[in-house]
């Protein structure tokens, strides 16, 4: 048989992940060493043809489908396709029989290992993994703006050549020096450690020079401010400006919408996607959310759909959680039933179609511009929300049942200790004083 490609190729094809990044640097006379340990190995590369060994070495790699088109342009009809990532960017690829679709495959991978890998190589196919791991686009954006604060140098350099000095200058004299808060500089150097453990795993580097630069020692540069309980949640006096004017303008269903997040605490995109079918007896069930997704091979492009789970259920779904209905909350859906216009959904336009997230928040900003109220986001009803579940008496459990999420994330985000609580501690002494 007339072999045209290296033999640690085709050795790296049959026996995946046997080889170390040390032996694929072997020459071919040592490589025939390891043949000779291994005879049945040795008689089936004897028997393999051209054709065989591209597969084994793309289907090693390549984790996508390959499907053969069916459609009525009579040029195309019967081709073959799939998809690849180039630079974290999905490409759409079709070839005319399924074995020049494996001659590109076998092309484009074996030229990607048979060079040096850049940092920006690796972060591509740091991408493509989160992505078949089903990752969402918001978070992959969401990577992908990190990974833009880099400078070039670094993105474009071989990443088994990038130092620690390299790093650590770019993160003092670049990146520090915007003054980030906390949690954005460990979600920087979280993304650049995981990297790089992905480039040692794929044997392109042999050590993480960023293992060393801990974010806890970089604290006092980033911005330590953090907001007020003040400038968290509306306070009652703004809560009754905004009922009121909503009240007034209730045949729009956006106004509609703000009246039942004061009175659940539920989140934007859980009120956007609640369903008629979801108000139980005395419950609303709670069990879906309306997110953004962004066009894989444009990011530019993107569309709105509803999830089968809420933002703290996304990796293990437990079928939602039960809002109690109040008698002020059972007003509201009230009117919300009335709004004009046939729909599953609550909240919608006359036409059926569901609120979008994006206009009931510019509705919203709008509002608490025109009526003075410096706070305009919705996470500030859930604060107020938790905060009367506490006057209330609902212990903790309960409210982070009601609300959706964690007892610690509760008593880190949602309880109170701003100046209206002290207020009120300060009265109730007085009080007592004065019995």
């Amino acid at each position: 048989m007339e072999m045209n490609y290296e033999l640690k190729d085709v050795l790296s094809a049959l026996m995946p992940g046997v080889l170390s990044r040390e032996e694929t640097l072997l020459s071919d006379q040592e490589m025939m060493v390891l043949l000779l340990r291994n005879p049945e190995l040795a008689q089936r590369l004897l028997t393999m043809t051209n054709s065989e060994v591209k597969k084994h070495y793309v289907d090693q790699r390549h984790k996508q489908k390959l499907s053969q088109l069916k459609t009525k342009n009579p040029a195309r009809n019967g081709y073959w396709c799939t998809h690849i990532y180039v630079n974290g960017k999905r490409k759409e690829v079709e070839r005319a029989t399924v074995d020049k679709l494996y001659d590109f495959l076998f092309d484009f991978y074996h030229g990607q290992e048979n060079r040096n890998k850049t940092y920006e190589d690796i972060f591509s196919l740091f991408i493509e993994s989160k992505r078949e791991f089903g990752r969402s686009e918001l978070t992959i954006k969401d990577y992908q703006r990190y990974h833009g604060f880099l400078p070039e140098s670094i993105k474009h350099k071989d990443i088994a050549l990038i130092t620690e000095d390299e790093i650590r200058k770019w993160f003092v004299m670049d990146f520090l020096t915007k003054t980030p808060k906390k949690e954005a500089m460990k979600k920087m150097l979280q993304l650049i450690q995981a990297v790089f453990t992905l480039a040692m795993d794929q044997g392109f580097c042999f050590a993480n020079p960023a293992k060393r630069i801990y974010a806890k020692d970089y604290f006092k540069f980033c911005d330590l401010s953090t907001k007020s309980n003040e400038e968290k949640s509306f306070s009652s006096e703004d809560l009754d400006k905004l009922r009121t004017y909503c009240l007034k303008d209730k045949k729009n269903p956006h106004a509609v919408m703000m009246l039942l997040a004061m009175e659940t605490g539920m989140r934007v995109g859980e009120l956007a996607a609640l369903k008629k079918e979801d108000i139980e007896d005395g419950f609303l069930h709670v069990h879906r959310q309306q997110v953004i997704q962004f066009d894989s091979e444009d990011d530019t492009k993107r569309h709105w759909e509803d999830v089968e789970y809420t933002k703290n259920e996304r990796t293990n779904p437990k079928g939602g959680r039960l809002v109690p209905i109040t008698a002020r909350c059972q007003s509201v859906l009230n009117i919300a039933l009335e709004l004009p216009g046939d729909s599953d959904y609550v909240f919608h336009h006359p036409d059926g179609r569901p609120l979008l997230k994006d206009s009931y928040l510019y509705y919203l900003r709008r509002r608490c511009k025109a009526l003075g109220i410096k706070i305009s986001h919705n996470h500030a009803f859930r604060v107020a929300y938790n905060a009367k579940l506490i006057e209330a008496g609902v212990d903790g459990n309960e409210r982070c049942l009601v609300l959706g999420h964690s007892m610690q994330t509760n008593e880190r985000h949602y309880s109170f200790s701003d100046r209206r609580k002290a207020e009120d501690v300060k009265n109730k002494l007085n009080e007592l004083e004065m019995a």
